[in-house]
């Protein structure tokens, strides 16, 4: 009896001393790994890639205040991160990376071969951010570094959250990409004039290359109509002069896409829940006559606004919307060719539902 006791225990102890070196064998110790936590790659003059990584020494310090950027430029094709590996005393790690930026001309010029490569890269996560900046991404890294922070994501995300973004991340993007009937949409950050880096809009990227540069205004009017939840922040002007306000809140939207195939047209129907936080005087919102009164009117101007935003994109043949998507999936004799030769010519109509569900001041 106290032999088989023994012997479970001892089975026990040996198992245990085994878990704990299997777990042991997986760790990394970070002060033996450089840490990329933001990436930025930009087209050089000669046609090869300039990499800039941000990453965390902490062999100076346990907190993030010490920050290295390392530079490489490769050939396309060539892999980063054994060329910057020359340049760290540990190795490079891209495990923990959150936002890679794509530098303006690197964007302009086309993005598929590097977006390929995310694919075949399994450290990345889907929840990171793909990003374009209006510099290089070399000189908007740089400018962050000075801020001795690496917290761009949750800049970016919360813009999505409290500034009108529509949620973006790599799993979007990537369905977006190679999506059929789409465009993808990214995160625009800039270089703002007091030298701090600032999410500036969204940009729309086409058959690999960035088309359009959305600005926040009617990046806020394109999360209302994509984003069901967004929380966009939207500014009408009023009147003739333009010299009366009203500023709304996304709280709850749906939109509805109806496709007539005979006739060739799309219409969009646009139900918003929001909140006013600013309103002109002339509206008395206790009454039920002025609360229709502004109601409409706010439906109004939203409507023309979403005309103007639809006809942006079909003066730079970009859909971000999906409207291709949203067709092909009512229709089963749609090509892609045929319908985008004849996109900017489809008539979109536009119906926007507007119900108020509190109102007051701005805090």
């Amino acid at each position: 009896m106290m032999k088989r006791v023994f012997k479970n225990l001892l089975l026990y102890v040996l198992m245990g001393c085994m878990i704990t070196l299997l777990g042991c064998s997986r760790t990394k110790i970070v002060d033996d790994v450089s840490i990329v936590h933001v990436f930025g790659l930009d087209l050089a003059e000669n046609g090869e890639i300039l990499g800039t990584a941000l990453i965390p020494d902490y062999s100076v310090s346990a907190e993030v205040d010490h920050i290295l950027a390392v530079e490489e430029q490769v050939p396309a094709g060539v892999l980063f991160i054994p060329e910057m590996s020359r340049h760290t005393s540990t190795r490079v790690e891209l495990a923990k990376i959150r936002v890679i930026v794509f530098g303006k001309d690197f964007a302009e010029n086309g993005v598929k071969d590097m977006v390929d490569r995310f694919i075949f890269t399994p450290e990345l996560g889907t929840n990171i951010q793909i990003a374009v900046t209006t510099h290089t991404a070399n000189e908007t890294l740089k400018t962050f570094m000075q801020e001795q922070s690496l917290t761009l994501i949750d800049r970016i995300e919360h813009n999505m959250i409290e500034q009108g973004q529509p949620q973006m991340n790599l799993h979007y993007f990537l369905n977006q990409f190679y999506g059929e009937g789409m465009d993808a949409y990214v995160p625009m950050i800039t270089i703002d004039n007091q030298n701090r880096i600032k999410v500036d809009g969204i940009g729309i990227i086409s058959k690999s290359k960035l088309k359009l540069h959305l600005p926040e205004k009617e990046t806020s009017l394109f999360s209302l109509i994509k984003d069901k939840r967004a929380q966009a922040t939207y500014h009408l002007d009023l009147g003739e002069k333009r010299d009366e306000n009203i500023t709304l809140r996304g709280f709850r939207s749906k939109s509805e896409w109806e496709w007539n195939k005979e006739k060739d047209e799309v219409t969009l129907n646009l139900k918003l829940k929001v909140t006013l936080t600013q309103h002109p005087n002339r509206f008395d919102l206790s009454k039920t006559e002025d609360l229709q009164k502004i109601k409409k009117l706010i439906a109004k101007e939203l409507e023309e606004d979403i005309h103007n935003l639809l006809a942006t994109f079909k003066e730079n043949e970009v859909d971000p919307l999906g409207i291709g998507n949203i067709v092909r999936s009512k229709d089963r004799t749609w090509e892609k060719e045929s319908f985008y030769r004849k996109y900017p010519d489809i008539p979109i109509h536009v119906n926007v539902d507007v119900g108020i569900i509190h109102s007051g001041l701005e805090n």
